[in-house]
């Protein structure tokens, strides 16, 4: 799964900005040297734009995206990128001054390279990071079937053309998925053109002098899929991700512990709802009946069939404020089985000295567990 992370993001910017603006560097520098040559070329204002042109926007729109927050770890570790971008002299001092700017960003990458997450983030940055992460993902699905469409309109409009005598030869019914072109027979990475126009099939409707409309409507096998893969990306971006981002700053800021079981929002509980439903249940509507934010309608036993609408409803549904609102420690969710295992004899010492101290094996697990969080507790996180 893509780590969504703004360190992550401007190291990727930095990584480009530097292969480019090393490249310039070098032929600006190159230029100069041969300046005294007779009919060398001249180095012009515009030459010394063009050269920082594309390194500069990518660093500046990154900026413009994401902006630095004055005092945070990530604002540190990009100080001297961004005063030396702002220090680009395109007079003399123009090679100097795009050499100091490589320098910098060179300085900065192994400083990023060492955190996936910035440590002092905000709660206004998290919230921007979940809602970049989930608008770009929907994205995705929204447009997945775009070149798919075109193709498998063309095929059936020059196989009907076929049908009516209007060509003498047919297209080829197999659809190659490398080449995205329809050939004449089977083979490895090949699916039947019906395959691929079925999944694709939206209903229709026909209109037939002498005979009253018909019409169906039919939930395309592709949108299902796609849209399907969406939820199941959502609620793991949710879980592994964020989750657990927010019950680390709202435990920094409350009075009571908050741990990654208290965070509790109904829109990510809906994904949740209808992921498990569409992984687990066929796709056939159980627990997501019962959402709480995202009432669409589904009824219990029947296909969970999601529109384009309604994905792009996910983006009005966001919740900003749910998220910046600090959340209630729940109630213990009571005894789990403890994770893991032990070498044979550790384990058979340790159920001895226990047997001795008349402790349970719910108490040992307590004991053992409660001790460890308190000896690593002055550990820092690598």
């Amino acid at each position: 799964m893509y780590l969504q992370s703004r360190t992550r993001r401007w190291l990727q910017a930095l990584r480009y900005a530097n292969t480019v603006h090393g490249q310039g560097l070098q032929m600006m520098e190159y230029f100069a040297a041969h300046a005294h040559v007779p009919g060398a070329r001249q180095i012009s204002g515009r030459d010394k734009r063009v050269t920082v042109l594309l390194p500069m926007d990518q660093i500046r729109m990154t900026l413009e995206s994401q902006p630095l927050v004055p005092g945070s770890w990530l604002s540190k570790a990009l100080s001297e990128v961004t005063t030396a971008l702002d220090s680009i002299d395109y007079g003399d001092g123009f090679i100097p001054s795009i050499a100091a700017l490589s320098a910098a960003i060179e300085k900065a990458i192994p400083v990023l390279e060492k955190r996936a997450i910035e440590p002092d983030e905000s709660i206004d940055e998290i919230v921007a990071d979940l809602e970049r992460s989930l608008f770009i993902s929907i994205v995705a699905p929204l447009t997945a079937h775009n070149p798919i469409l075109p193709l498998v309109d063309k095929w059936t409009n020059e196989h009907q053309r076929f049908l009516q005598g209007h060509v003498r030869s047919d297209v080829g019914h197999y659809f190659d998925v490398r080449t995205l072109t329809s050939v004449d027979e089977p083979g490895p990475g090949r699916i039947h053109m019906q395959h691929l126009v079925s999944a694709c099939d939206a209903g229709m409707t026909s209109f037939v002098a002498g005979a009253s409309q018909q019409s169906f409507e039919h939930h395309p096998e592709i949108q299902a899929v796609v849209y399907a893969q969406w939820f199941a990306y959502a609620f793991a971006i949710w879980e592994e991700q964020f989750r657990g981002r927010l019950a680390k700053y709202w435990d920094s800021k409350t009075a009571e512990k908050i741990r990654r079981s208290d965070v509790l929002v109904d829109y990510f509980g809906d994904i949740r709802l209808i992921r498990n439903d569409v992984v687990h249940n066929k796709g056939i509507c159980d627990e997501s009946a019962n959402t709480a934010v995202l009432r669409w309608g589904f009824t219990e036993g029947q296909p969970i069939e999601i529109t384009a609408e309604q994905m792009i409803s996910l983006m009005d549904l966001f919740p900003y404020v749910e998220l910046r609102t600090a959340p209630n420690p729940q109630p213990s969710a009571g005894l789990k089985s403890a994770p893991g295992r032990l070498d044979a004899r550790l384990l058979e010492d340790v159920k001895d000295r226990a047997r001795e101290l008349g402790l349970s094996d719910n108490e040992l697990n307590a004991a053992a567990y409660s001790l460890w969080l308190k000896t690593t507790a002055a550990q820092s996180p690598s």
